[in-house]
């Protein structure tokens, strides 16, 4: 099968350092979102976690998630990503280094709890792309 690719004409909303909305399912099976910031890495969304948080948790439990993400010029204009999940170590926060670098932050001073981070990997089932 193969992997749905962002369409050429939004790859600005996830190259540019925007915010999405992520949205999993809880334990009742009504929708949780959100907001994230998130990087394109080769053909799969990633972003960084807490464990301790209920997105990490709905989703160790259902890995499945959209990654919704709106135009700030155009709020016409959207992505959504849909998709299995997966979750790996993140040694070193490499890639949370990354990811707030950036989004224009020093990870030195960044404000963000370090312990307990994973990285996130959204691996896209299907994309819907609006004008």
């Amino acid at each position: 099968m193969t992997t749905p690719a962002i369409p050429e004409s939004h790859l600005d909303l996830v190259n540019t350092p925007t915010v999405g909305v992520l949205s999993t399912l809880g334990s009742d099976g009504r929708p949780q979102s959100t907001a994230v910031w998130f990087l394109l890495d080769g053909d799969v969304i990633r972003t960084s976690l807490l464990t301790s948080r209920q997105k990490y948790k709905n989703m160790a439990a259902h890995p499945k998630a959209t990654l919704f993400v709106l135009d700030p010029t155009n709020p016409f204009r959207t992505l959504e990503v849909r998709g299995d999940v997966a979750f790996d170590e993140d040694p070193g926060l490499a890639f949370f280094e990354r990811i707030v670098r950036h989004y224009g932050m020093d990870p030195d001073t960044f404000p963000a709890p370090r312990d307990g981070r994973v990285v996130l990997t959204l691996h896209p089932a299907r994309i819907v792309a609006n004008p």
